[in-house]
């Protein structure tokens, strides 16, 4: 599948919640996408899960997590207002429901964004982007604050995080992607995790989401140079640093820095000699 461009422009001023609209193709699972907005749940957070679907395929989903969901339908989205003594994240499996009528989408979004005034929201809207029309994603769009698409090969970012940089999203994207396999290294230097973690990690670094087809390959590739092991952590499978690896992973995240280094030396030797000639 080519990659799909969304040419609407997440609203800047949605401000007080941290309102993220992320669209997904029919080949692209979904689950994927919210798993990894769960990598981080805080302590005092409250995860709500908001669907058609089953709640019995909903749990096996995302049993490895060992995450407590409440799972709640469409209509009772508006008793998140009795909420008071907890920080919300929630999940609005919009891509769950047949009916995608605009005047639900619109009250659904506008309620979101009116709640997060009055309480600490963390909001994770998906929706599958085959059954919008332009105008509908246009108009999401203006209600949420970041904006991501996800095709079958590609995530494409947009939003207050990235516009706040002078890089460009493709060049963020392609440099964690020319480093994963260091960046992999270095983040399982501090703790074991399992995929869906160091996906979590990487989007909250770099706020560049990667596929799991991106980063299970690298982890198997990992392990079978022998720098890496899985462990069992509860329901879930963790990579940890292979014994005795440390000094080669050491050596080959030493090896990127020198590189980077090399490079940027003479990229700012170029430009002086330019700037005096």
């Amino acid at each position: 599948m080519k990659p799909i461009n969304s040419q609407s422009q997440p609203n800047a001023n949605v401000k007080g919640v941290n309102h993220t609209l992320h669209l997904y193709t029919s080949k692209v699972n979904k689950y994927s996408i919210q798993r990894a907005f769960l990598a981080f749940i805080g302590k005092d957070e409250k995860v709500v899960y908001v669907t058609t679907d089953d709640p019995a395929s909903l749990i096996q989903e995302f049993s490895p997590m060992n995450v407590e969901l409440e799972i709640i339908k469409p209509e009772e989205i508006k008793d998140l207002e009795n909420e008071k003594n907890c920080k919300l994240r929630v999940i609005i499996d919009a891509g769950s429901t047949p009916n995608q009528e605009h005047a639900g989408i619109e009250e659904r979004e506008h309620y979101i964004n009116e709640l997060s005034k009055r309480h600490s929201i963390n909001c994770l809207c998906t929706y599958d982007v085959t059954k919008l029309n332009p105008e509908t994603i246009k108009q999401l769009a203006t209600h949420h604050n970041h904006l991501q698409l996800t095709t079958s090969d590609l995530t494409l970012l947009s939003g207050d995080l990235i516009d706040k940089s002078k890089l460009s999203d493709k060049s963020i994207e392609k440099m964690v992607k020319d480093n994963l396999e260091a960046i992999i290294l270095a983040l399982l230097q501090k703790k074991p995790m399992c995929g869906t973690e160091i996906i979590g990690n990487i989007h909250l670094e770099f706020n560049v989401l990667l596929s799991p087809g991106t980063i299970y390959p690298l982890l198997q590739s990992l392990k079978d140079k022998g720098l890496l092991n899985i462990e069992q952590n509860g329901k879930a499978k963790v990579y940890v640093p292979a014994k005795n690896a440390e000094p080669k992973i050491r050596s080959i995240i030493d090896e990127h820095i020198q590189i980077r280094k090399l490079l940027n030396q003479y990229l700012q030797q170029e430009l002086i000699i330019k700037e005096v000639t």
